[in-house]
């Protein structure tokens, strides 16, 4: 949308909306295959009208300016399935659409109309294979929006970017990978078409919020180089990032359950050096179902003083880095 004039566009289409009788097109319920399609046009009758209203000079440029009018958001297809095409295709304006048909979140043609909006086709990773999906992230939004299709005017599926991780996939060509906060969300991989691709989406993301995180090779080569537990880091509570290593020199005992019982144990002994690092994890028969506001405030209620971590994962390809390191030093069941 950066290169179209918004107000010239937006004139021409409420004159071509203008009923017939001031001149405008003709815009009425029609029929195909026996269903019915309420308060549309036809493409070529709109080309027709460009032409004969002085908006254009030849039917290609016709094309061009209904496409730019679809591209606007203004019209769409009735079914979203077309370009602009000088076709007998049926094509609808926004504000004409039954409610029941009303977009329930932006299209991508509204998307697009921010200069700098980020926008293409990639394949997915879904349950059993991959299939390609329309993604669009504008310039400082949060939010990555998924579509069947650049012609939808729903998103499918919305992602929230802060304080996401994105991290190059070395397991499939060109491949993405990003993880969530929340971490009942599930990653989101995507493969592109070139490496110039991979890395343009990978500083999209960034700029939105997500942070580069680690690929599964150096994560494991830092759980098999690493000589404490003070060389990893993690998001406290509050989702800030914390390095281990200010408890270097103290007695640390890291926990994911029973905090309340703790806390005498820290009051006891906190001053003689002593450290407990608490970190929630729904993996451990799902003790811990609720975000971390509502823990946070759970804990404070029963006084807990110790530092308290995110949520995370002790298991999986998306387990903590740390995690991985205790399992893999440690017998019993951590490490099973």
């Amino acid at each position: 949308m950066c290169e179209i004039d918004r107000d010239k566009i937006e004139t021409i289409s409420l004159k071509l909306r203008a009923s017939t009788a001031d001149g405008g097109l003709t815009i009425k319920d029609r029929y195909y295959h026996l269903k019915k399609y309420h308060s549309c046009f036809v493409g070529s009758e709109a080309i027709d009208w460009f032409l004969a209203n002085g908006f254009a000079t030849t039917r290609q440029e016709g094309i061009q300016l209904g496409q730019q009018l679809l591209d606007a958001d203004l019209v769409h297809h009735v079914v979203d399935e077309h370009n602009f095409e000088d076709r007998e295709l049926f094509y609808r304006f926004r504000q004409d659409d039954p409610p029941h048909l009303s977009p329930a979140g932006p299209s991508v043609a509204s998307l697009k109309q921010d200069c700098g909006t980020k926008f293409g086709s990639a394949q997915k990773k879904g349950l059993l294979k991959w299939y390609q999906a329309f993604f669009v992230l504008r310039p400082g939004d949060e939010t990555l929006y998924e579509f069947r299709t650049d012609l939808h005017s729903t998103p499918t599926k919305k992602y929230p970017l802060k304080e996401a991780t994105v991290k190059l996939d070395q397991s499939t060509k060109f491949c993405l990978s990003l993880t969530f906060a929340d971490i009942q969300r599930s990653d989101l991989r995507l493969a592109f078409t070139s490496d110039e691709e991979q890395l343009s989406w990978l500083k999209a993301f960034e700029k939105s919020g997500a942070v580069t995180g680690q690929t599964e090779e150096e994560v494991e080569e830092q759980v098999k180089n690493a000589e404490s537990i003070f060389e990893f880091s993690a998001k406290d509570i509050d989702g800030n990032e914390v390095s281990l290593e200010k408890y270097r020199g103290f007695v640390t005992l890291i926990v994911n359950k029973n905090y309340t019982q703790l806390v005498e144990l820290h009051a006891t002994y906190a001053a003689r050096g002593l450290r407990i690092l608490g970190f929630p994890c729904n993996q451990f028969g799902k003790q811990e179902p609720d975000p971390e506001p509502v823990i946070k405030k759970f804990a404070a209620g029963y006084g807990v003083q110790f530092d308290m971590f995110s949520k995370i994962n002790v298991n999986g390809a998306n387990a903590l880095p740390l995690y991985k390191y205790l399992k893999s030093r440690l017998k019993g069941t951590l490490g099973r």
